[in-house]
């Protein structure tokens, strides 16, 4: 990968992880567009986040984004609801300098191929706050569609309520459309 486009991998999370948790969920950039907002994240939090993160018991996976230089992971993504009916959920925060790089559309690239290759999805969707441009173009850019806008859905303290988006990808659509990002 060039400079500007850094190598980027996924790996299961690790308990020296936290230092890196608790500076993501500290940094207002990177978590203005959550779903969910909070009001601070303690180092202690942070530490227990990881443990989770670290349990593959259950039906979620969360994935930590490594991109090359790095000491620590920049962000995370991950698959909630995994082995149901229903389709997993999509979730990605990229917490460091790495944004506008391409490393968010690559790491999620990644755990969607998981998805349907590793944990046999059938589709997989995500909820996206309407004003999260950057997250509506990644992944209209690996073949999701906009399917349909929960009206006043995000409640905030500051301001009225956002829109949260629906949107979805069946398994054709993304290998299509993110062909590049899986050689």
């Amino acid at each position: 990968m060039s400079a500007d486009r850094p190598a980027v991998s996924l790996r299961p999370f690790e308990e020296d992880d936290a230092s890196a948790v608790h500076r993501w969920f500290n940094n207002p950039a990177a978590i203005a567009s959550l779903m969910e907002q909070r009001e601070g994240f303690s180092l202690e939090e942070a530490e227990g986040w990881a443990r989770r993160a670290m349990d593959n018991s259950g039906e979620d996976r969360k994935f930590a984004i490594v991109v090359e230089g790095y000491e620590e992971p920049v962000g995370f993504t991950a698959l909630y609801g995994l082995f149901r009916q229903t389709a997993p959920e999509l979730g990605a925060l990229i917490g460091d300098d790495v944004r506008g790089k391409g490393v968010g559309r690559r790491a999620e690239a990644l755990t969607i191929a998981k998805a349907f290759d590793e944990y046999g999805a059938h589709r997989v969707y995500g909820r996206i706050p309407a004003r999260n441009e950057v997250a509506k173009k990644t992944v209209a850019g690996l073949g999701w569609k906009h399917e349909g806008t929960m009206r006043a859905h995000l409640a905030r303290k500051q301001g009225p309520p956002d829109d949260c988006e629906i949107w979805g990808v069946l398994p054709d659509e993304f290998r299509a459309a993110a062909a590049d990002l899986l050689e």
